[in-house]
């Protein structure tokens, strides 16, 4: 079979995305089962630290991967990275983590990246020697993600090892394309079949075993006991597990942070703090049970004579267990008449809806372990935010109540978000609407529109006494100073407490994460304490102090390669031209890859709200993204090296408007989506995303072609600190959204594109980039061969650069 060396380019290149995509989507689920979610969102900066080692390791040692063994190692590092991939997936599935082990930890960190170095390098390869074809090349390698994250939805149905072991198998398929494109010029350096072969069979052997006698299941998860598991699935969001029965109840895991019981339809409910709002309503409804779960706040109403209960759940995973294995045990629950299922986002359904409710109940499957150890610090909660409890209460009945339920340790901050939502809402003393109690490490607070009347309270005491709960607030009794103070203000500061009380709002969602702004240098600075009490930020800190190390690596190692390098030429040939100063190419990109990041973070994940496609939402947002970023990148084909200097800085200033637009507009315009039907949402997703899209996607193309023009030895090196730069500004912008609010993180994104306009490098006089100029005669392999070793710009063994500045 005879390919053309541009198909097998292209197509090798699309393969080894669309492999990239799906091995960390998979290693994000693992990393959350394995190791706590907030270990999910470092798995997602993997590709971009693989990819700026890539970067390095070629600018270093350019002799790597370059004419005439371009394609013949492009194949090699392909199959390279199909291996690591195997060998990381078995080594995380059979090992597991190792409790309290940083080291290990950080092992399996690492050979999880190396698939990802490899793959960088062989697209650094890519780009640096075949620069004309960079609009095009862009294209397919982003086309080639976006088909990644489809495969990925599903794929991950039959679980996230084995969605790696088809990264795998897509990672040997672009060897195969490249191996193609090796033999398809005379001139070019056979690649070494043997090997490309034994991977690609290697990765279906491999499936084909487990799919027939599985035996990839992840050891090690941080849940129960592995001999107390009865069931095991995977759904699009996470790993769903559920014990064997005990005194009458199923526990569902889902994720490493959350579990809800399934109980027995013989054993009736156990009583729980959050059901206090049927001592005052008892029959009367209807009732909403947003984040229905194992059922068992459906089955509370129920037990109290509702007829009527709206239960509403987003994970499609959690009802196929409910309405599968489990129908019978649970008694068929949500398909009982009397129960309503919706399937969807709970706070959209509450702004579509005509109905006014007489009690909604949102009960928290968080872990107790989970909220205090730290690990639910990166997770959004869309229903625990001013706005989001005010849309709830805007669907009671004037005597009807709202139940929000929490661990105990974010009571306060419960607190102070309902004492502001009614202050919103128009109460006049947040207090006389408020009453809570608390069991088991969880507390349940009731909010109603209207006032309790004296025998309201008394009813709910009486309630609480009679199944031994402990009353946690009431109108005349709050408590604690700091929680009358907190009612007092209607959800205000109180500058007495230890933690942020802040009310979340919708522009800064982190429920879960409540450390006070002025004492966050001293938080990071205690490594033992945040570890033990603050994993999301602990995991955050790793993410940063990873990225800022191999981007000084990177930024210097060349650097100080190239004035070695010119030292030893100097002495052999004195009149020789100074090489170009890098300095500004670098900064550019730089600024692109960190506001690439930011804009990311945040328009994807208003992306994902404005969409209401449960399961799906992910592989749609992706594929609008990463497509119109490519589709920004192919339109700069015709853009000449000339004008690419003015094309960028122009593309630049306009995604600054851009970004400062959206920070004064995206959240607003989130919620107001939140009432409208599907069809105009998916509607304004692809307006938000595309704009975003097609000019953040058009300025690496451009770089290119400027690089290009001046030093192509350079393009190495800038990919390199894109990509590091990337995911530093992963890290920070993480942290400025927690801190301040995702305006403050588009404000940021704003600032580095601003950067990128001021540092826009200038073409070389009069320059082309390389091999621009007329098309390649039809019936001649286009592309076709790139320059062979010796020939006019090809790399030297040293890069050709002076250091920074």
């Amino acid at each position: 079979m005879r390919v053309s060396q541009r198909s097998g380019l292209f197509s090798g290149v699309a393969a080894l995305a669309c492999a990239t995509v799906l091995l960390e989507i998979s290693l994000t689920r693992i990393c959350a089962a394995l190791f706590g979610e907030p270990h999910a969102f470092v798995a997602l900066a993997l590709p971009l630290l693989g990819a700026g080692a890539g970067g390095a390791a070629l600018t270093l040692a350019p002799s790597l991967v370059r004419p005439p063994a371009l394609f013949a190692r492009m194949a090699t590092l392909s199959s390279l990275a199909s291996g690591a991939t195997l060998a990381a997936v078995i080594l995380l599935s059979q090992r597991g983590p190792a409790p309290g082990a940083l080291p290990w930890l950080a092992l399996l960190y690492a050979a999880s990246t190396i698939p990802f170095a490899l793959a960088g390098l062989a697209l650094a390869a890519a780009i640096r020697h075949v620069a004309s074809e960079m609009p095009r090349l862009y294209l397919l390698d982003l086309v080639g993600g976006a088909l990644g994250g489809l495969a990925a939805a599903a794929a991950l149905r039959a679980g996230a090892p084995r969605a790696a072991l088809a990264a795998a198998i897509f990672f040997a398929v672009a060897g195969v394309f490249f191996y193609l494109a090796a033999r398809g010029q005379g001139g070019e350096q056979r690649a070494p079949g043997g090997l490309v072969a034994t991977f690609v069979l290697g990765g279906f052997v491999l499936l084909a075993g487990d799919l027939g006698a599985p035996w990839l299941r992840l050891a090690g998860l941080r849940r129960g006991a592995a001999d107390r598991t009865e069931h095991e699935a995977w759904s699009e969001r996470s790993l769903i597990t559920v014990d064997k029965p005990r005194a009458g109840a199923a526990m569902m895991r889902i994720g490493s942070a959350a579990q809800s019981p399934i109980v027995d339809a013989k054993t009736p409910p156990p009583a729980q703090p959050e059901d206090m709002a049927y001592a005052l309503h008892k029959d009367q409804g209807p009732a909403l049970v947003v984040g229905a779960g194992g059922g068992r706040d459906v089955r509370a109403a129920l037990k109290a004579g509702q007829k009527d209960v709206y239960a509403v759940e987003g994970d499609r995973g959690v009802l196929e267990v409910m309405r599968g294995r489990y129908a019978a045990y649970s008694g068929n629950l949500f398909d009982k008449p009397e129960v309503h299922l919706v399937v969807g986002d709970g706070r959209s359904f509450a702004r579509r809806t005509p109905l006014l409710f007489r009690n909604i109940a949102i009960p928290s499957p968080e872990t107790a372990e989970a909220s205090s150890t730290g690990a639910l610090a990166l997770s959004e909660s869309r229903l625990h935010t001013v706005e989001g409890v005010g849309d709830f209460l805007s669907r009671l009945l004037p005597e009807g109540t709202l139940v929000l339920s929490r661990a105990d340790a974010d009571f306060d901050r419960l607190l102070s978000l309902a004492a502001a939502a009614l202050r919103r809402a128009g109460a006049a003393e947040p207090k006389d609407h408020l009453f809570a109690c608390s069991a088991a490490q969880r507390t349940a607070l009731l909010a109603r529109r209207t006032p309790l009347a004296r025998e309201d309270v008394e009813a709910l005491r009486r309630h609480c006494r009679r199944h031994k709960f402990s009353e946690a607030f009431a109108p005349d009794r709050p408590q604690t100073p700091i929680r009358a103070s907190i009612v007092a203000s209607g959800g205000g500061r109180a500058p007495d407490a230890a933690v942020d009380l802040a009310p979340p709002t919708d522009d800064r969602p982190f429920f879960s994460y409540a450390v006070p702004a002025r004492r966050l240098p001293a938080v990071l600075g205690d490594l033992g304490a945040l570890r033990a009490e603050q994993a999301g930020l602990f995991a955050l800190a790793a993410l940063l102090a990873a990225g800022a190390g191999l981007f000084a690596l990177a930024a210097l190692l060349p650097a100080l390669a190239a004035r070695a390098g010119r030292l030893l030429r100097g002495a052999a040939a004195p009149d020789a031209a100074p090489p170009p100063r890098p300095a500004r190419a670098l900064l550019f990109f730089a600024a692109i890859g960190a506001g690439f990041a930011l804009v990311e973070l945040a328009v994807f994940r208003h992306g994902l709200l404005l969409l209401d496609l449960p399961a799906y939402e992910l592989p749609v947002v992706l594929v609008i993204l990463l497509v119109s970023a490519g589709v920004g990148g192919l339109l700069t084909a015709r853009v000449a090296p000339d004008a690419a200097t003015w094309t960028s800085a122009r593309v630049a200033e306009a995604l600054v408007v851009a970004a400062a637009l959206a920070a004064a507009g995206l959240v607003p315009l989130a919620r107001w989506s939140l009432g409208l039907a599907a069809f105009p949402r998916a509607l304004l997703a692809v307006a938000l995303l595309v704009p975003f899209g097609l000019l953040a996607g058009s300025l690496a193309p451009l770089g290119v072609k400027l690089v290009a023009s001046i030093a192509p030895a350079l393009l190495p090196w800038c990919w390199s600190l894109c990509a590091l730069a990337g995911a530093i500004a992963m890290a920070l912008g993480a942290l400025c959204a927690m801190n301040l609010g995702y305006s403050a993180l588009l404000l940021g994104a704003g600032l580095a594109y601003l950067l990128a306009a001021a540092a826009v490098p200038p073409a070389a006089a009069g320059a082309i980039a390389e091999g621009d100029g007329a098309p390649a005669p039809s019936g001649a392999d286009p592309a076709g061969a790139p320059p062979a070793r010796g020939a006019a710009g090809a790399q030297p063994d040293v890069p050709e650069a002076a250091p920074a500045g």
